[in-house]
């Protein structure tokens, strides 16, 4: 008999975690090998995750809610159906993965009453005594939240979500505690009308999309020595592509980016302190908003595309971005990303460059502006490109030349 430790995989160069959100398999199921095992909701989204191999599942050695570290022992898959399988660790398990005792849920605790949830100073010997993952008492310890008087709500072990509940609940019981008691009333300026209250102070919980944005941007503005560079592109024969394609001018874009990726490679590459490494292709990245956050989903090989291949799987991305359905491999590998705010009225604005990328092109509205053709002043369709480059990777030299070109092809000019 042979047994398969199933791990958690790394969905991503900044993944450290996972939610398990459901198992599509349960114990004594025969499962494929490639067949969907699990769902894993990671900092970009919830995606099937399939089975390495074919047989039949032993254990699930977690639970739907668990937040698990990547790489930690969440199921056991054997040959056979029913030879019993030694409880301990799995001989040929990768150094450094959790072993089935570590991941397993500990037994529960022993009924006792629950209290509301509240955020107050932690208690060192109560919450050592709760069960918790450890992303729930690392982010408790950040709020000072004491997980001995948070409810789980849900599968009887407190996750972030339940922490950042009580953080928030306690935060704004807090907040009206000092000074004179709340009586209901607007308090009234002498001789005057009552105050305006205005909206009441409160703390919304970070989602975890919304906190690996922040960490990861701070850590872009903070590490990367970053300039832009911006131009205006007169969009004539880009709408006439546009109309005759039955495309957007998102797609008109990506083509034109792409193209000329092929001859500036540099804007493609990657810094690495031992030196700059390139692109395996022309994979380009586009910001997709959501209601708490953006996801960058990849359109791969996009110069080996035309404009209708182009505009079908931006649309599929972007829808599926926007369900939370994508696979890893939609998630992870773009060189360069392109932002457009131009849906948003936006005419020009500066975005942040997305490590390990070395750059990305910001991209307002077509909107009508007058510009100069055979001499004379006219009305033509005008959008603001601005180019935000890894100074590491290029210099000024490098945007503008890159720039010139992409309006150039824009523009119908030849390079």
């Amino acid at each position: 008999m042979s047994v398969t430790p199933v791990i958690l995989p790394k969905l991503g160069l900044t993944m450290d975690e996972g939610r398990l959100v459901a198992w599509l398999k349960k114990e004594g199921d025969h499962v494929d090998a490639g067949e969907a095992l699990f769902e894993v909701e990671t900092d970009k989204a919830t995606m099937e995750v399939e089975s390495p191999v074919a047989g039949y599942v032993r254990r699930l050695l977690a639970a739907g809610g668990d937040d698990i570290p990547v790489t930690a022992v969440i199921a056991l898959i054997s040959t056979t159906a029913d030879e019993p399988i030694a409880d301990e660790p799995i001989a040929d398990e990768p150094i450094g993965m959790a072993t089935p005792d570590v991941v397993a849920a500990p037994p529960p605790e022993p009924e006792r009453p629950q209290a509301p949830a509240a955020a107050t100073v932690p208690s060192e010997a109560t919450s050592d005594r709760v069960v918790a993952s450890p992303a729930a008492r690392k982010r408790a310890a950040e709020l000072g939240v004491d997980l001995a008087l948070v409810r789980a709500a849900r599968g009887g072990r407190i996750s972030i979500e339940d922490v950042e509940a009580a953080g928030a609940a306690g935060g704004a019981a807090d907040s009206g505690a000092a000074g004179a008691p709340d009586t209901g009333a607007a308090t009234a300026p002498p001789g005057g009308e009552p105050a305006a209250t205005g909206i009441a102070p409160a703390r919304a919980p970070l989602s975890r999309m919304r906190r690996v944005i922040a960490e990861r941007m701070t850590r872009s503005f903070r590490d990367v020595p970053q300039f832009s560079v911006s131009r205006d592109v007169d969009m004539t024969l880009a709408a006439a592509a546009k109309a005759a394609a039955g495309v957007s001018y998102a797609d008109v874009l990506i083509e034109a980016v792409a193209r000329t990726l092929v001859d500036h490679p540099r804007l493609a590459m990657r810094y690495d302190p031992e030196g700059l490494i390139g692109a395996d292709g022309i994979h380009v990245g586009i910001a997709v908003a959501l209601e708490d956050g953006l996801l960058v989903p990849v359109l791969r090989d996009a110069d080996s595309k035309d404009l209708a291949a182009i505009s079908r799987e931006r649309s599929a991305l972007q829808d599926g971005a926007r369900a939370g359905k994508l696979s890893a491999d939609a998630l992870t590998g773009a060189v360069f990303t392109i932002s457009n705010l131009g849906q948003h009225g936006v005419d020009r604005f500066t975005a942040i460059v997305n490590p390990p990328e070395a750059a990305i092109l910001a991209v307002g509205r077509v909107r009508d502006g007058v510009i100069a053709r055979d001499g004379a002043a006219v009305i033509a369709p005008v959008v603001t490109l601005t180019l935000s480059v890894d100074h590491r990777v290029a210099d000024g030299a490098h945007a503008a030349a890159f720039l010139a070109d992409l309006a150039g092809r824009l523009e119908g000019r030849p390079a």
